[in-house]
């Protein structure tokens, strides 16, 4: 996606007369490595201001041109580029999506999608044990510059998720009246406050996360010029009691792709200790992929699966609805409501503090 196959190609797939295991594998992983490899080099805002040729390209790029030819002709038979007149330019999906410009772009997030891929070289050990068999990057030594370099593709591709496909979220959720205050609860990159405050221009937020996610949402609030309107408490949410200093102090509290990181006890026991951040009648936003709400969709579905095995690679899983709504009642809420979504296999869940 978005190749998409003729109407021929289509019909002979259905039939069962292709091998449609070979559009998975390997032409699947090709695609994605291309796209990939593409971002890194910037093809597509390269040509976010208008076709080019090859030479010219080439140049800006700094690359051969016979061997960037073979990428670029990967890239218009994918749906990704269009060539005309012998000159290459960003269709539809690369323009809004791929190019720095664009507000939505998620090119950081492909770029830091290998590093998810790698998580699946352990997927075998997993089907056959059910058990964790690695450790996610914040969880390895920071002083390490592979693991320093790890953790800034992780955080920019999860910001840049985050911006372009959180502004649904926040158009769904109602605060409070007179709501001040925010708190976002392994928030990191602190994209998902940027978009809140953006809307609510009283709200303050608060991030909480350890170190590196610290900085990289001090990045964040830097680039979009918010530092004055968010601040940063360094903390381990399942080790520290952060509900001590902070009890009854939010208006509104930020749960977001938290969940499925931590196993159940663990999930609940954080949860009872945002509730105590909650004034009354605050209210808890919860974001993650909810195994039992795809609502019938094919690509939901198919997303979610996907999460719950990845995440069970590094100790993590994903969840049903009645397990959610059993730690927000257990943590002291009610009035819980789960929301669908447009974005694909995300599900927003809400509860007020009694």
């Amino acid at each position: 996606m978005p190749l998409r196959l003729t109407a021929l190609e289509h019909l002979l797939a259905r039939l069962n007369l292709l091998p449609v295991p070979l559009f998975d594998t390997p032409l699947a992983p090709g695609i994605a490595r291309v796209l990939v490899t593409a971002c890194e080099l910037g093809v597509f805002d390269s040509l976010s201001n208008g076709p080019l040729t090859l030479e010219t390209l080439a140049e800006r790029l700094q690359c051969n041109p016979q061997g960037l030819q073979l990428l670029l002709q990967l890239l218009v038979s994918a749906g990704y580029l269009r060539q005309r007149h012998e000159r290459y330019r960003n269709s539809r999906v690369a323009q809004r999506w791929l190019t720095c410009s664009s507000p939505v772009s998620i090119a950081p997030y492909v770029i830091h999608s290998p590093d998810i891929v790698a998580i699946w070289d352990h997927l075998p050990q997993v089907v056959r044990e059910n058990k964790q068999v690695m450790r996610m990057p914040y969880e390895e030594d920071p002083t390490r510059p592979e693991t320093q370099a790890a953790l800034a593709r992780h955080y920019a591709g999860l910001a840049s998720l985050a911006m372009a496909l959180g502004g649904e979220i926040v158009s769904r959720v109602r605060l409070p009246r007179n709501a001040v205050r925010l708190l976002d609860v392994g928030g990191s990159h602190a994209a998902y406050s940027v978009l809140f405050c953006r809307k609510y221009p009283q709200l303050h937020a608060t991030i909480l996360d350890i170190q590196p996610g610290i900085e990289a949402g001090q990045r964040t609030a830097k680039q979009v010029g918010m530092t004055e309107r968010m601040n940063f408490l360094c903390t381990d949410i399942v080790r520290d009691d952060f509900s001590i200093g902070l009890a009854s102090s939010f208006d509104v509290a930020l749960y977001f792709h938290i969940a499925h990181l931590l196993p159940p006890e663990i999930n609940a026991a954080v949860l009872k200790k945002v509730a105590q951040t909650l004034k009354p009648g605050g209210v808890l936003v919860f974001v993650d992929q909810v195994t039992d709400q795809t609502h019938g969709s094919r690509l939901a579905s198919l997303l979610v699966q996907f999460m719950a095995l990845t995440m069970t690679t590094v100790g993590g899983t994903c969840y049903p609805f009645s397990t959610v709504k059993q730690w927000l009642e257990q943590a002291g809420l009610g009035n819980v409501r789960r929301h669908r979504l447009f974005t694909p296999g995300a599900t927003l869940i809400t509860a007020k503090k009694l």
